[in-house]
């Protein structure tokens, strides 16, 4: 909704892991690591830092973030009339200004993070039509050829052999092309049209970013989540019609060769909620309950030969979820139910496969006195302050760095977490009792950082207490035992 390394884990060493287990059982009740928790990391990120500073970046990296989105606005950086002589895939070209970005990018590989390039907006030179007066900063049916032709000047630039600049290779194609808040036409005649035209475009933007450096990683446009009547496609049926599916229940392909197919290595979801972390929209939404139809759908695409990527199975990733916090914004939501439902949104989305997840924004908007907080983001992990120095973290920033569930269940106490630094070590899970905390058990999280297990044990049933959990020094918010029901929640506040 903005305008503006998948670390291979490995296996704890098994005898040190039996080592550690049977001291801690001696003292402790016993853990049950569910098959498989080890094998998926989840990488975190932020979708727009909001500043220039090195301090700002730094703090990216101070809530457990490990990438950061750098957005290009390619209308900013190209001329604003095509030149009628100039090299358009040259990034030194002289109608090019790429100061900013030059700027962004270099900041996040300072500063130990790895960006992800966006490219969105286009030059009106380089539409194919007219945007609405509803939005007019919108793409409109652009060349697929100039887009490309910008793709490879972009990738050129951020090769790691061009002027000292730093190496790219994450790179994503456009941003929200179901919404015709960014993208024009999304229907002709009452039929969908965007999801082919998008397809051009992702497809060409593949090759061009490829043929700079083949080892360069592509995602297709993230999806925003909700359907609305002629003028937003829901992303369940824009995907659908992108990768030549049909079938809401049994995904399958229409007949047909799907113009070869689609070229793109990760897919991206913005699955935004009107609700709490297992919110489910309508049956063409994505919001954030709703990440198993999508994976089911992206699944049969892969054996059926539509996607085209580096990846035998495609990865989901999340580049953009968030909600608005009270305070500053009076229609977001309180900072304890935000906390909670911060580590709650980590642990669903990890849960549904996905395995990059990046929070929308560092910092609170500035205020905006003429607009209402429902149309500015208020969902920084920092209050903004007069200064980036004077920012001030969130409570729900320590979940955003150490997020940490715990939920009773028949069998026990179920719990499931990562390490801030998402590194493997020592980890004790604590629970609340008789107004301080006792050790509960003691786990290990593997070489990503994610630790899993239940501990045999009534507590929590009667839905009073806490637990939290323990790593080197550092404590996740505790997580109440005590449910927040989903209620109505728009993210914006």
């Amino acid at each position: 909704m903005l305008s503006v390394p998948q670390t291979i884990p490995r296996r704890a060493d098994p005898l040190r892991w039996l080592a550690a287990f049977l001291i801690a059982s001696a003292l402790l009740l016993p853990v049950a690591q569910p098959p498989g928790a080890e094998a998926r990391p989840l990488v975190t990120g932020i979708t727009f830092v909001g500043a220039s500073e090195p301090l700002a970046f730094q703090r990216v990296g101070a809530t457990g973030a490990q990438m950061a989105r750098v957005l290009i606005s390619w209308r900013v950086v190209a001329p604003r009339n095509e030149p009628t002589s100039w090299q358009p895939e040259d990034p030194a070209d002289p109608n090019y200004n790429w100061t900013p970005i030059d700027l962004a990018v270099t900041r996040t590989v300072e500063a130990g993070l790895t960006p992800v390039i966006m490219i969105y907006e286009a030059p009106s030179w380089a539409d194919g039509c007219h945007s609405p007066a509803s939005a007019p900063e919108s793409l409109c049916a652009p060349s697929p050829t100039a887009l490309a032709a910008f793709a490879i000047a972009a990738a050129r630039r951020y090769s790691g052999s061009f002027e000292g600049l730093p190496r790219v290779r994450y790179w994503q194609g456009l941003n929200e092309p179901n919404l015709s808040l960014y993208f024009n036409p999304q229907f002709e005649g009452g039929k969908p049209v965007s999801p082919s035209l998008y397809r051009k475009l992702i497809n060409t933007f593949y090759i061009a970013v490829k043929s700079v450096d083949p080892s360069n990683l592509v995602l297709a446009a993230g999806l925003g989540p909700i359907a609305r009547p002629n003028s937003t496609i829901g992303p369940m049926s824009f995907a659908r019609e992108l990768l030549c599916m049909t079938g809401r229940r049994d995904p399958h392909p229409t007949r047909g060769h799907c113009e070869g197919g689609v070229h793109f290595d990760i897919f991206d979801i913005h699955p935004y909620t009107t609700g709490g972390p297992t919110h489910k929209g309508q049956v063409n939404d994505v919001e954030l309950g709703d990440l198993g139809k999508l994976q089911e759908l992206l699944s049969a695409a892969d054996r059926a030969g539509r996607i085209h990527g580096a990846f035998r199975h495609t990865q989901l990733w999340i580049t953009e979820f968030s909600w608005d916090s009270k305070p500053p914004d009076p229609g977001g939501l309180a900072m304890g139910i935000l906390t909670r439902w911060t580590a709650e949104a980590l642990y669903r989305a990890w849960s549904a496969g996905v395995s990059h997840f990046f929070w929308l924004s560092l910092r609170d908007n500035p205020p905006e006195p003429n607009r209402p907080f429902s149309e500015t983001i208020q969902a920084g992990l920092y209050f903004r302050g007069e200064t980036v120095a004077e920012d001030r973290p969130k409570p729900n920033m320590y979940a955003f760095r150490f997020p940490f569930v715990a939920y009773p269940r028949q069998g026990g106490l179920f719990f499931w977490g990562r390490t801030p630094n998402s590194k493997g070590g020592k980890i004790v899970i604590q629970v609340m009792e008789h107004g301080g905390w006792r050790n509960a058990s003691v786990t290990h999280a593997n070489g990503s950082g994610i630790f899993s297990g239940e501990i045999k044990t009534t507590y929590g049933r009667n839905l009073q207490g806490a637990a939290r959990a323990r790593y080197s020094g550092e404590t996740a918010p505790a997580f109440s035992m005590h449910p927040v029901k989903d209620f109505y929640q728009p993210p914006f506040g």
